[in-house]
């Protein structure tokens, strides 16, 4: 047994590399680090090979000096890293890899007419009868909750398999193999029809499940696409003469949560002519801080006239999130199909930047952002898209707080955060009958340290629970390590061990972590065997 504990540590110890941060710096440089992904494309495709000194990044029209620089391509995924047996990992997919892009498809069956979920169901099943084995596109339901059918991280062939199959029949082939029936049934529940649910249910349920997402993308360094198929977005106000004012704050609340995980929202509102908002002959986009006129989908999805400057409907507020954050909306799309293949292909090779801004810009309101490129031959006529701000929020302020998750919203996500890589190994402890050990390693790089004297500290709660039952252990962290400490740590992990009584019987724990100071979040399930 206790051969066995020891090789699984060292199994940790060897893949926590290949997990760490690729983009953290050694040392915070700053308060803020604001990340952005930036798509270069001329009309031959992307703009390869461009470096760090190709780009110029404004804040507020000032110039940024950058100190993070790296390339992403959707299709490379690196060598696969073979997790030992019993060893688990917020970071790898089921086959070793990480991935440094995202793209998810989320079917908002909440803010969706009920008359329009038929038709939108075949088009999303006809959307997932032609992705490939090799695509990686995560398509998830929110519902009463957000449900994972099928993540960004994994191959999408077996989900088109499903698909197909659902489409002849809503019986579950017997042919099918134990987890093709288990996605059979997933992807089934994802796509049942349900009643749209009054303003404040839907704005309960919807704000904190794009809360969720954000935290399950934060550890992928690369471009995070969200298609968003709904009919309208979820506000809380009625008809008051504060509603302008009040539908703002709730917008921004929504918009500073997106770009704070750096997330390129493509709203989709299917609802039939194939036009897009940005093709030629249909709305025009709207700027920044502006209200579009012209007919709207009201709160409750249907047409409406009755904009005024008082109010933001549904799709206004669609167009303003998708050009803050660096997406695109659609509407009308009568095939959800060209949508994401044009976002995946736009993505295809993106450059992230970032940059530490002046603790003293920090005002906690957005700033606009502004990326151009150095005038040379690779760049002429070369069109640059990224996201147009971000909220400028300092630590220990206000608005740091709101974007900050608790411990408790964090137990109850239902997608895993992985802003902070964990690499985990339970057994059970030799010594003590019916407990089990749980060794973790923690990417440090992901943490943050603040200078205090002569030491470097940082400070997380590790909260550990039992699915299925009520209550978790938690307990604070506070290590105070010297500066060559903090190198060695950034670079290896590092390693926390706990033992829980868990009577024998057997499960799966669930641990999360959460960076007190940062506000950075991980999580990880690992099934355990008890002696029962």
């Amino acid at each position: 047994m206790f051969k066995q504990v020891a090789c699984t540590i060292l199994a940790l110890s060897s893949l926590a590399k290949a997990q760490a941060p690729a983009i953290a710096p050694a040392a915070p440089a700053g308060p803020r680090l604001i990340l952005l992904d930036v798509i270069v494309n001329s009309d031959k495709g992307p703009t390869r090979g461009l470096t760090k000194d190709d780009f110029i990044v404004e804040d507020k029209g000032k110039k940024q000096n950058l100190a993070i620089f790296q390339v992403t391509e959707s299709g490379k995924m690196g060598t696969p890293t073979a997790l030992p047996a019993g060893v688990a990992s917020n970071r790898f997919n089921s086959k070793g890899e990480a991935q440094q892009t995202a793209t998810i498809v989320l079917y908002d069956r909440i803010n969706s007419g009920a008359e329009d979920q038929a038709f939108v169901r075949a088009q999303i099943l006809r959307l997932l009868t032609g992705l490939k084995d090799t695509d990686r596109v995560g398509f998830y339901s929110l519902g009463f909750n957000l449900k994972i059918v099928r993540d960004y991280n994994e191959d999408a062939g077996p989900l088109a398999k499903v698909a197909k199959a659902l489409q002849q029949s809503t019986t579950v082939p017997d042919a099918f193999s134990p987890p093709e029936k288990a996605l059979f049934k997933d992807l089934t529940d994802a796509l049942s029809p349900m009643q749209q649910l009054q303003n404040q249910a839907r704005v309960n349920i919807t704000y904190p499940a794009f809360r969720s997402i954000g935290r399950h993308l934060s550890g992928v360094i690369g471009r995070k696409n969200l298609l968003w198929v709904t009919s309208v977005f979820p506000l809380t106000y009625g008809n008051s003469v504060e509603r302008r004012k009040n539908d703002q704050a709730e917008v921004d609340g929504f918009k500073a949560n997106l770009t704070d995980a750096n997330i390129a929202l493509y709203p989709v509102d299917p609802g039939g002519t194939g036009a897009s908002f940005n093709q030629t002959g249909a709305a025009p986009v709207a700027n920044e801080g502006s209200l579009m006129p012209g007919a709207q989908r009201n709160q409750a999805g249907t047409s409406s006239m009755n904009n005024t400057d008082s109010s933001l409907t549904g799709n206004q507020t669609m167009l303003l999130l998708a050009d803050a954050t660096g997406g695109k909306a659609y509407r009308n799309a009568n095939d959800i199909t060209p949508a994401l293949r044009e976002v995946t292909a736009a993505a295809d090779y993106t450059y992230t930047l970032g940059f530490y801004p002046d603790a003293k810009t920090l005002d906690s309101k957005f700033h606009d952002l502004k990326v151009t490129l150095a005038k040379k031959p690779a760049t002429d006529k070369a069109k640059v898209s990224h996201r147009k701000q971000y909220l400028a929020w300092a630590p220990d302020t206000p608005a740091a707080a709101d974007l900050k998750p608790t411990m408790g919203e964090l137990l109850e996500d239902q997608a895993l955060s992985n802003g902070v890589g964990l690499l985990g190994v339970v057994n059970p402890d030799p010594t003590k009958p019916g407990f089990q050990t749980i060794d973790l390693r923690i990417s440090a790089g992901d943490l943050r340290f603040e200078p205090r004297a002569d030491k470097w500290v940082a400070g997380f709660d590790i909260a550990i629970s039992i699915e299925g039952l009520k209550g978790a252990s938690m307990k604070t962290y506070a290590p105070q390590l010297a500066a060559e400490q903090v190198a060695a740590v950034i670079a290896s992990g590092m390693d926390i061990r706990e033992t829980l009584d868990t009577g024998g019987s057997s499960g799966v724990f669930r641990i999360n972590i959460l960076d007190k100071f940062s506000g950075a979040s991980g999580a990880l399930r690992i099934p355990f065997t008890g002696t029962k």
